[in-house]
């Protein structure tokens, strides 16, 4: 395999469900959202909107509303008490949706994963969170229609920070690789 920042990049992203809280700074999360910005997409259509949400009142009201939720099913609650903040300590939570369309769905993934890649090259750590806000939705459209367009879809959702603990070494990765 060639070595180079970018796989640097990919091979150190992880999935976080705790962040210390640190903030990131404006440049930063302008990269990360720039990243999601040139991601491939289907015809070049762009269909996303990014709502990046950072203010403390933002993050405090996304809490209230998850911390109203019932627990998803087969959740037990000692495992959800595990993760304490139902926000996870996280500065910043990206909401990338978009209206439907033949390649919505792939082109938001697309473009929170070229978020998370360049957030693991800036020391940022990434958690996807998409069911959950979902979710929420589902129990708070007020909330939904304040955070994304009206007749948009919610595709992708995530957290931003620097990890709460300490960074594990995944191990190698497997799966089935056939090469013909």
């Amino acid at each position: 395999m060639i070595d180079n920042e970018t796989m640097k990049s990919i091979l150190a992203r992880r999935s976080y469900k705790v962040f210390d809280g640190r903030p990131i700074d404006d440049e930063a999360l302008e990269t990360i959202v720039t990243a999601g910005l040139y991601a491939p997409t289907g015809m070049n259509r762009q269909p996303w909107h990014f709502t990046v949400i950072k203010s403390r009142e933002g993050m405090e009201k996304f809490g209230a509303a998850r911390r109203s939720l019932p627990l998803p099913p087969g959740i037990p609650p000692e495992i959800a008490a595990k993760f304490g903040d139902p926000m996870r300590n996280a500065p910043v939570m990206i909401l990338v949706s978009a209206k439907e369309g033949s390649t919505s769905l792939e082109d938001c993934c697309l473009a929170m994963e070229n978020m998370f890649i360049a957030a693991a090259s800036l020391g940022i750590m990434s958690g996807w969170d998409h069911a959950t806000v979902n979710d929420l939705f589902n129990h708070a459209p007020e909330l939904k229609a304040e955070m994304i367009p009206e007749s948009y879809t919610l595709y992708a959702a995530a957290f931003f920070g620097y990890p709460g603990q300490t960074v594990k070494d995944r191990g190698e990765r497997k799966g089935t690789v056939e090469y013909k």
